[in-house]
């Protein structure tokens, strides 16, 4: 048996094994650590890691023969005003004694700070990264991509399901598809005046601002959400607009007022996560202008304008037909409206779970 050890993460050489320890697990072409996001974490330099919260990181390690060795690592995030501690940035061997000791440091540092329980995986908040795939497959852009027994461990250590959720997977759409209710409600919201625009690049950043309070509101009752200021939405994301397809973004006014926006991404696996050469810049470019499948993110609807999701999803259709491209509608919360979007073209799905454990 091997005698592990948990160690606080303070110095630079402890941030270096923290940083190092993804690489050792997966192969090159299911990485999706963002390594300098985590840097950035680290150095408390992060946009996320500003403000009322404590961010804990841990390593699990054993010595064999002299030699010091990472078999896992954590991070504990608490904030004043959350009733609830979020471990995330988890990754480790298959072992359990790891993951126990792990969550074990974890849920100390939580009760001592008068938590209900732990929530995860939750890198951070919701605009972090969160939820665990149930299994080990080439990930597309912005999915969790972790070890498929990640979860297994998790519920080893007394945490239970919470949350689940669903990706769904499209072919590309014969010229002649029509459905025929996403029709009925474009053409709906047309008739009532409402006008559909694309963003640019130029405009990118204002437009940001306009969907910012929207998407506070109607994501705020999602798992791990925080509310963050229009400065630091805008400073997160507006990097977007240098990998979006324009065509695949869609903004919904009614006169001057927002109502709804969808974002569509080129799926770029995990080519945004690797160092940048000029041969990955080329790779980048060149899936943007010719993807062969986009990655339907984030949809939101302001209350009073229901039924405009689907007809966002008309909108794309004709896009993904006249691209030939296919599609993966990403992680849904089971249960929701557009989960059941065009299930007749549906060819495989991928499920995701989040975790909860409540101390007693």
């Amino acid at each position: 048996m091997k005698n592990y050890q948990i160690k606080a993460v303070k110095e630079q050489g402890e941030k270096a094994q923290f940083l190092n320890l993804p690489a050792m697990l997966y192969k090159k072409s299911c990485l999706m650590q963002d390594r300098k996001m985590e840097e950035a974490v680290l150095t408390g330099k992060h946009i996320l890691v500003q403000g009322k919260l404590r961010f804990l990181p841990f390593l699990c390690v054993y010595v064999s023969e002299g030699k010091e060795s990472v078999a896992g690592r954590i991070a504990l995030t608490l904030y004043e005003d959350e009733d609830y501690g979020f471990v995330g940035f988890y990754e480790s061997i298959e072992e359990e004694e790891v993951a126990l000791f792990l969550l074990e440091v974890c849920e100390e540092e939580a009760q001592k700070a008068g938590k209900k329980g732990l929530k995860g995986p939750i890198d951070l908040s919701f605009f972090g990264k969160y939820r665990f795939a149930l299994e080990e497959k080439a990930p597309y852009t912005g999915e969790p991509a972790n070890k498929a027994y990640y979860p297994y461990l998790f519920e080893k250590a007394g945490f239970q399901i919470c949350n689940r959720y669903v990706s769904n997977f499209y072919d590309v759409l014969e010229p002649s598809y029509e459905n025929v209710k996403a029709k009925k409600r474009l053409e709906h919201f047309q008739e009532k005046g409402y006008r559909f625009v694309h963003p640019t690049k130029e405009n990118f950043d204002r437009y940001l601002s306009e969907i910012y309070p929207l998407l506070m509101e109607r994501y705020k009752d999602f798992q791990g959400f925080r509310n963050i200021s229009r400065d630091n939405f805008v400073s997160l994301y507006h990097s977007l607009k240098y990998i979006v397809d324009e065509e695949m973004v869609f903004l919904a006014y009614d006169k001057e007022e927002l109502k709804g926006f969808f974002l569509c991404l080129p799926d770029y696996g995990n080519l945004l996560q690797k160092p940048l050469n000029p041969i990955r810049l080329l790779q980048i470019l060149f899936r943007k202008r010719r993807p062969s499948c986009y990655i339907l993110l984030y949809l939101a609807v302001k209350k009073g304008s229901e039924g405009l999701g689907l007809a966002f999803s008309q909108l794309a259709t004709e896009v993904l037909k006249r691209k030939k491209a296919k599609s993966i509608a990403a992680l849904i919360q089971k249960g929701k409206a557009s989960e059941g979007y065009f299930q007749d073209k549906c060819v495989s799905a991928r499920e995701y779970v989040l975790l909860a454990k409540e101390f007693s």
